[in-house]
């Protein structure tokens, strides 16, 4: 099979998935979903902003390993795998800058930039057809 750019499309999809469901995991909250009321649990004053994190770490979760196997098909899985993690890291370091507004440093940009240069390499010296 061939790569296709939908392949790396999918790949891209599954870590922006993957920084979302990093993000579910800090705003879970188990002691207030120990004491949400089913009475309330709909509202927006109530237990629906208990419930988004987790309805978000269940959807980023599934959709993330979805994209993630379609990327597999025809991209080798340690090079998925590599791409996928190292994309990951940078989406959740500039989500970090950009929303949480959490401080960076000229060492951190530059190690970024390193991951970004290992992205396109394996991208370019990777196997172009993979047989199943």
């Amino acid at each position: 099979m061939k790569q296709s750019i939908l392949s790396w499309l999918y790949l891209l999809g599954a870590a922006a998935c993957e920084m979302a469901w990093t993000y579910s995991l800090k705003y879970i909250s188990w002691d207030d979903l120990k004491s949400m009321r089913w009475a309330t649990f709909y509202r927006l004053d109530g237990g629906l902003p208990v419930l988004l994190p987790w309805l978000a770490y269940v959807v980023f979760g599934i959709v993330n390993t979805l994209m993630l196997a379609a990327a597999m098909r025809t991209i080798s899985t340690t090079t998925a795998f590599a791409v996928w993690m190292a994309v990951s890291l940078v989406f959740i370091k500039a989500a970090d800058i950009i929303w949480l507004k959490i401080s960076w440093s000229w060492s951190e940009l530059f190690f970024i930039l390193v991951i970004t240069v290992g992205i396109i390499g394996l991208r370019m010296v990777g196997p172009a057809d993979m047989n199943p």
